[in-house]
């Protein structure tokens, strides 16, 4: 099992928690985690300092009277037992605290939950995905408890194979004795005028993508878990997944995250940002830790 040893888990004091707390206890249990850091991030307060003195019944909740329910929230959904629990309210913009965070306390994997119908808690999520130097798992509030059913999209990179063990190390973890794996593939522009139809061009784009998918398929070790490969031809990725999301009763999908420059770290694919918006179940977007790290602490230095 793919070792997550230090745990980062923000909180907003919100039911939002609740099913990033029940998945942060189980991935604390398999893969035995050391450290889960349950962190609350407060904005600075704009009500000037004479008037708060004047009218003390202003006062948002203390820092102690956060870190208290933080602990009631933790002591209901966290059970895994041999993890270190370590509560902190923190001031400062979320997402450069949590990114600061990650870097100062070595986090494996970001346990982050999502309103599913509220787009302003949908950006930090696809922020933390795109500059942590690390795997991010994004929980939408009411995901069910278990994991039962993984899909794993591919494109037959070095992303996806990441993506895919990791997968894999879930599974076996979880006594999940098959995942599946989807390669959604487009028809190359001007295919028609090798004399094929669109339907004999699709079968060789398909036989094309078996291939790969065997090549691929060698590189992992599957730990006994049997992998399902699923070909789909659609010119729109993101909603070829949902569909088999929908279609197969997928419960947790996990993607690897691919750049397009030299800071490949701090990027994720447009179909990735799609699905984070947009999914109502899990997603874990996978990142070989450290990737982009020293281009995000020169950017931390600067913020």
């Amino acid at each position: 099992m793919y070792r997550y040893k230090n745990l980062l888990v923000p909180l907003n004091l919100t039911t939002t928690d609740e099913a990033a707390i029940r998945f942060s206890s189980q991935i604390s249990l398999t893969s035995k985690s050391e450290n889960a850091y349950f962190i609350h991030v407060k904005r600075p307060s704009e009500i000037p300092r004479q008037i708060l003195d004047e009218y003390p019944q202003l006062l948002v909740p203390s820092e102690e009277e956060r870190k208290q329910k933080m602990q009631s929230q933790v002591e209901v959904g966290f059970q895994s037992q041999g993890t270190n629990t370590i509560f902190e309210v923190e001031e400062g913009t979320p997402l450069e605290v949590l990114l600061n965070q990650v870097v100062k306390k070595d986090i494996d994997l970001v346990v982050i939950g999502r309103k599913t119908d509220a787009k302003d808690t949908r950006r930090l999520p696809i922020n933390l995905a795109r500059k942590a130097p690390c795997s991010v798992l994004v929980v939408p509030e009411n995901s069910k408890q278990t994991i039962s059913n993984i899909l794993v999209p591919i494109d037959f990179s070095e992303f996806a194979v990441n993506a895919l063990e990791q997968a894999v190390d879930l599974a076996s973890a979880h006594n999940i004795s098959t995942i599946q794996c989807l390669n959604v593939f487009q028809l190359p522009t001007g295919y028609s005028k090798t004399g094929k139809s669109q339907g004999e061009f699709k079968e060789i784009m398909r036989k094309n993508a078996l291939k790969d998918y065997e090549r691929f398929v060698k590189k992992i070790d599957l730990k006994g878990v049997e992998v399902n490969p699923i070909f789909l031809n659609d010119d729109k990725p993101a909603q070829a997944i949902q569909s088999v999301v929908e279609k197969n009763q997928i419960d947790l999908l996990v993607l690897g995250t691919r750049g397009r420059n030299a800071g490949a770290g701090l990027l994720l694919g447009s179909v990735t940002e799609d699905i984070i918006l947009n999914t109502r179940i899990p997603l874990m977007a996978v990142k070989k830790k450290g990737t982009g790290l020293s281009l995000l602490e020169v950017l931390l230095k600067h913020l």
